[in-house]
């Protein structure tokens, strides 16, 4: 399956024995000066630039804008928030502004800018215990900043070591009327982890897996470790959620997050959040269900579990009888469906085969597993342009691997990203789907060859990018123009229906022509004020068709749709 992205890209197919072969075709071809000798992170297309902008200090984790100082800042895990000075050459300096001394926050996590009041969200841990927190601090006129305490909690019980995931995200909704974090679990998959003993038989908190929402009018705020207190509260917006690390609202003030499924081959995922609703972990993983709920289990008949990886040498995929069954009375949320070409790889849970969803005419749910989805962002204002405008953006914080999931350069060795180069930029074009009630979408990277990259910021047309141990990146996008229009079409190819999306700011006339390739016109759709029009392609034989959009007296723009 592959999506019309440019304009440079031609689509033949040839028929043969019920099988689609698609040869893909660059009429336009554009080599690169880039090497990994000479720039290791470089653009797959001509219409980006990339630059490096300084090398950062260790273990970053966030990084953040402030539009009234004008400048970058990025935080590490440890406490340490540096701001990002950029000079006219395109270089920088940096320099420590805040530490765990002014915030309380000893593991940092979550970083960001409101009307200059600086957000801060973590965790205090001690080795049986966790205290969330989210810290806030108000510019003074001496140039300092007024740091408070405006939501904490309980110490509720820690896990073992590398299972807490701890308060991560946190933003403002796009009124700036209130806070949300993400409160990820204290487990892998589920399992019991008492953490030596300090806490017999215990799994999840009523803490963690959430999605919490805070008014602003109601801070500061105590959380209570007690699922009734909690329920109560009115502050869980969302459950269900494994590790929801980053979180942004798209230009339709839609919330989406990305969330890790741990070291089974499970797909990761990005969901589209909804206030009530159920995300699916434990017992939902990436489209899959939790194995441990089928007692009895043997991971060593599992194609989805690798025996060499951590988790099995840590025990987290013994057989476990007392695991929770599905519950009865929850609808878990599916995460948003990617139907490719970029991040689709799966492993057939039957098999144990590595495919390419896009490869299959079908979707993954939503990402390659163990790809690490970070630095999600959207063009909210949508100012770039097209092919990018309005998308969101996401990086692949793990390096790919071999089909087993291993990769020499992973600083953790085995499980990674399975065939999948991974490290790269990747553009995500959603579009929402009725049938469904959810978004789906297509995806393309754009850029390669960064290393652990942790968190992106949308500048205008500037995307800076920060790894955990390493650069800070200045990918350059083409600002928007208002007389560009180009049509996208998802999914393409497609057995079942399309959506043909464009620019229409005007909303004004748009009539849309489908020929196919004898030139008889197959089917004609003419509206009002839409960007969006759907085609039925059930109804159409097999083969390539030729759409033809005309919006207001504007030149009428053209695609290929292929139908299957």
């Amino acid at each position: 399956m592959f999506q019309l992205f440019f304009n440079d890209i031609l689509l033949v197919s040839k028929h043969r024995n019920s099988r689609v072969e698609v040869c893909v075709f660059f009429s336009f071809f554009f080599f690169y000066n880039y090497s990994i000798a000479q720039q290791r992170v470089y653009p797959l297309t001509n219409k980006l630039t990339v630059d490096s902008i300084f090398e950062i200090k260790p273990y970053a984790t966030k990084i953040s804008y402030d539009e009234k100082a004008g400048n970058l800042f990025y935080s590490t895990i440890s406490g340490n928030i540096y701001e990002v000075f950029i000079n006219s050459a395109g270089g920088a300096i940096d320099s420590l502004r805040y530490s765990e001394v002014d915030h309380g926050i000893s593991s940092l996590q979550g970083l960001y800018f409101h009307e200059g009041i600086l957000y801060l969200s973590g965790n205090n841990w001690t080795s049986t215990t966790g205290v969330a927190m989210i810290s806030k601090g108000t510019s003074q006129a001496n140039g300092t900043r007024l740091w408070e305490t405006i939501v904490s909690s309980d110490p509720y019980p820690s896990a073992s070591p590398t299972g807490d995931h701890g308060f991560s995200g946190v933003s403002l909704d796009p009124s700036g009327q209130y806070i949300f974090v993400s409160s990820g679990a204290r487990t892998h998959l589920g399992e019991m982890d008492d953490n030596n003993g300090a806490w017999p038989n215990c799994r999840e908190t009523p803490m963690t897996c959430r999605m919490f929402r805070f008014p602003i009018s109601s801070l500061p705020v105590h959380l209570i470790n007690d699922s009734l207190w909690l329920e109560n509260s009115g502050f869980i917006y969302a459950t269900g959620t494994r590790n929801a690390y980053d979180f942004a609202w798209d230009g339709n003030d839609s919330l989406f997050a990305i969330d890790n499924s741990g070291e089974r081959d499970d797909p990761e995922e990005l969901n589209w959040i909804r206030q009530g609703k159920n995300y699916g972990f434990p017992w939902n993983m990436g489209g899959n269900i939790n194995p441990l709920v089928n007692s009895p289990y043997n991971y060593l008949t599992d194609p989805l579990v690798n025996p060499n990886c951590g988790g099995v040498a840590a025990g987290w995929f013994l057989d476990d009888p007392t695991f929770s069954a599905l519950p009865s009375n929850v609808t878990f949320m599916e995460p948003v469906r990617n139907y490719g070409v970029s991040g689709d790889y799966y492993r057939n849970a039957s098999t144990g085969m590595v495919m390419k969803a896009s490869e299959e005419g079908s979707y993954v749910s939503t990402f390659t597993p163990h790809a690490s989805p970070l630095g999600l962002v959207f063009d909210k204002d949508s100012v770039l342009a097209s092919p990018f405008r309005g998308d969101g953006f996401v990086l692949s914080f793990m390096p790919g691997g071999d089909s087993t999931g291993f990769s020499p350069i992973s600083p953790w060795g085995i499980p990674c990203p399975f065939v999948d180069p991974s490290r790269e930029l990747r553009q995500l074009k959603l579009v929402y789907d009725a049938a469904i009630d959810n978004y789906v979408m297509t995806t393309l990277d754009l850029v390669s060859g960064f290393y652990l990259p942790v968190d992106a910021v949308l500048v205008g047309n500037e995307l800076f990018v920060i790894e955990r141990g390493g650069d800070m990146w200045k990918v350059s996008f083409p600002f928007y123009q208002e007389e560009e229009n180009l049509l996208f079409i998802y999914p393409n190819p497609s057995d079942n229906y399309a959506f043909i999306t464009f620019n229409n700011d005007k909303k004004e006339l748009v009539e849309l022509s489908v020929v196919d390739f004898s030139g008889k016109e197959v089917a004609r759709i003419v509206e009002i004020g839409v960007s969006q029009l759907t085609i039925n392609t059930k109804q159409l034989a097999c083969g390539f068709y030729s759409c033809s959009l005309k919006i207001g007296s504007a030149d009428a723009i053209h695609a290929t749709l292929l139908v299957k």
